[in-house]
């Protein structure tokens, strides 16, 4: 199941993305410019939660140049529900998912349902489609799986 699956990145839920740029800043973690979201320049489309159509908005920030060679994300709900906003009331802020990039999202979906996780958040950007797996229940963080699009 998992011989395919590259490391992309680790992610932290957080409240107040300007707050926690700058907090991560002060480690010599950053900058975060804007990725995804309203101030970001790629746009997220097809966003889907529990399998139906969702409108939410998230700010998604990716560190600058990683942590050694570790890419660093931060993410931050701002409207809608979804299990990242549902983390954050529930858990507070902290590591949400650990994402790899796969060849064959829809093959991985499937082998990851047949092990009984289902699809809790999907959507697309220009450059990869993704989807969250409810793998939260034991250690509290859940799986993204990723297929780019334009290698």
């Amino acid at each position: 199941m998992h011989e395919n699956w590259k490391f992309h990145h680790v992610s932290v839920v957080v409240r107040d993305m300007n707050k926690a740029a700058e907090y991560y800043k002060s480690l010599g973690i950053g900058p975060f410019p804007p990725f995804i979201g309203p101030s970001g320049p790629t746009p997220l489309t097809e966003k889907m939660v529990s399998g139906k159509p969702a409108d939410y908005e998230v700010d998604i920030r990716l560190a600058e140049g990683g942590v050694g060679q570790l890419q660093f994300e931060l993410i931050e709900p701002i409207k809608g529900e979804t299990p990242v906003k549902e983390f954050l009331e529930k858990k507070g802020e902290g590591i949400h998912h650990i994402a790899f990039t796969v060849d064959d999202l829809d093959k991985e979906t499937a082998k990851m349902a047949e092990k009984g996780f289902r699809v809790t958040q999907s959507g697309k950007t220009p450059d990869a489609r993704w989807a969250y797996f409810d793998t939260e229940v034991v250690g509290g963080v859940v799986i993204e799986l990723i297929q780019l699009t334009s290698e």
